[in-house]
């Protein structure tokens, strides 16, 4: 998408430090705000680049602005996340920021702040406060606890006949020991008439969180119910509205992101499913991506943006922008997909996307389906280290060690009424390699170098 080296060249330095906001110019021609530190000497800036969908910095950057009006005491401030009125073209934007401890800097507490951004000059002024954590800034400077919530989406819920802006971050609190503990999502909203006519002022309209099935708790310092509980904590959640569903994106580690959804994007949301695992990489800030007229609009079809340190954790130096594609196939018609088995003469790789590296050829191919249809179930796309690559009908692809990659299609747990093959998992112990048979004995009977691991299920022919 954007790597470290076109990034280095643009002066993005410390960049896109924060989740991305989205501003369709034309067809696409768009704008991409997120933090950045030119230079690695604060204060962060807000960078604006243009581009398009498959190219953000195609057109360079715009812009560098500091946010205006931040008040003493905060050494961070940074923005992305956006929601333009379609009515006025009043863009706001979502502002993170940080308060160090003053006996131990390197820890720190946040808080999410609502700021203008101008489109005609790429300033943001900060407006105020709307959010901060139920455990307050004095008591958890007592643990020197650091407290990130996030930098939240702005996505727009009817509730009844009222229009609402809804934010979502995890919420800290502290039991009577003073402990910390983190809500796995909890959210917030303003009436967006009332918070667009308290932005036109440059002031911010009172928030409230959720919290025990009612809207009482204030958005600074209330306390909030776990959305989620039992899952794990949402971590920089990315929340996309569309009319009759939100679609949350957010990490669950530094190496896996997750999918869930809410038809009122509070309650009834659905079992995290693996979106993808990077387990050499190091993940963060997702940003749900529509492609339609509207960007904030997911559809069925959309992407994630998101940053990625070719690290196990955070080196600057190594840093570059990716992006995913995601299709919500429900009700979508099932179509055919290639599903092939290619070799390099040693190894394999078996899937219905591009090849990975030069030198390998096709040897064998069958059909999965695009979409779910009665009697089948996903088959996954998988990364064992650095080069086993191999299918798995687990979502997780068998234990947190390995990469999940993509969903390769659908395959029929029994013979389907049209042609079809058995497919069979195998593995090659001395190379540490996958690859898929028609054949239950791998093509490989009596040789204990090779194992059959199992049915996958019957693909198409």
């Amino acid at each position: 998408m954007v790597d470290t080296a076109t990034a280095k060249r643009l002066g993005l330095d410390i960049w896109p430090d924060t989740a991305l906001g989205v501003i369709r110019d034309g067809d696409d021609r768009y704008r991409f705000l997120s933090t950045g530190t030119p230079g690695g000497r604060p204060p962060q800036q807000v960078i604006v680049t243009s581009g398009t969908l498959s190219d953000p910095v195609a057109g360079g950057v715009v812009s560098e602005r500091p946010v205006t009006n931040v008040p003493a005491g905060y050494d961070y401030a940074g923005g992305g996340p956006i929601y333009r009125d379609p009515a006025s073209g009043l863009v706001l934007e979502m502002l993170h920021l940080e308060r160090p401890y003053a006996d131990d800097p390197g820890q720190f507490y946040t808080e999410l702040h609502l700021g203008r951004f101008d489109p005609a000059t790429g300033s943001v002024t900060r407006l105020g406060a709307i959010v901060s954590p139920h455990a307050s800034f004095e008591l958890a400077g007592r643990s020197k606890t650091t407290i990130d919530i996030g930098v939240s989406s702005l996505s727009v819920v009817t509730a009844g006949s009222t229009k609402y802006l809804y934010v979502y971050f995890p919420d800290a609190s502290a039991d009577a020991s003073g402990k910390i503990a983190f809500s796995g999502l909890s959210v917030a909203r303003a009436p967006l008439d009332d918070v667009l006519s308290a932005a036109k002022n440059g002031q911010v309209t009172g928030w409230s969180k959720y919290a025990n099935g009612g809207w009482e708790q204030p958005g600074l310092g209330g306390a909030s119910s776990d959305l989620t509980p039992g899952q794990p904590m949402a971590w920089h959640p990315d929340v996309a509205r569309d009319e009759s569903v939100s679609i949350m994106v957010a990490g669950v580690s530094p190496r896996e992101m997750v999918l869930a959804d809410s038809a009122d994007g509070v309650t009834g949301w659905s079992a995290q499913h693996p979106l993808f695992r990077d387990t050499a990489y190091y993940d963060a800030y997702p940003t749900v991506v529509g492609s339609g007229s509207d960007p904030a609009h997911p559809g069925s079809a959309f992407f994630v943006y998101y940053t990625q340190w070719q690290s196990s954790s955070p080196d600057w130096s190594k840093a570059r922008l990716m992006r995913r594609s995601v299709t919500c196939t429900e009700g979508l018609t099932a179509a055919k997909v290639p599903f092939v088995r290619y070799s390099d003469g040693t190894r394999h790789q078996v899937t219905t996307g591009p090849v990975a590296g030069a030198g390998y050829h096709e040897e064998a191919r069958w059909n999965l389906l695009t979409a779910q249809t009665p009697g089948t179930i996903p088959l996954y796309g998988c990364l064992n280290g650095a080069a086993d690559y191999y299918v798995s009908t687990d979502a997780g692809c068998g234990g947190t060690q390995y990469s999940i990659l993509q969903t390769e299609g659908w395959i029929y747990t029994d013979p389907p009424e049209a042609p079809s093959t058995a497919l069979y998992r195998c593995y090659i112990r001395s190379l540490g390699d996958h690859f898929v048979s028609t054949r239950s004995d791998c093509e490989a009977p009596g040789n204990p170098d090779v194992a059959p691991e199992g049915r996958l299920g019957y693909a198409l022919t």
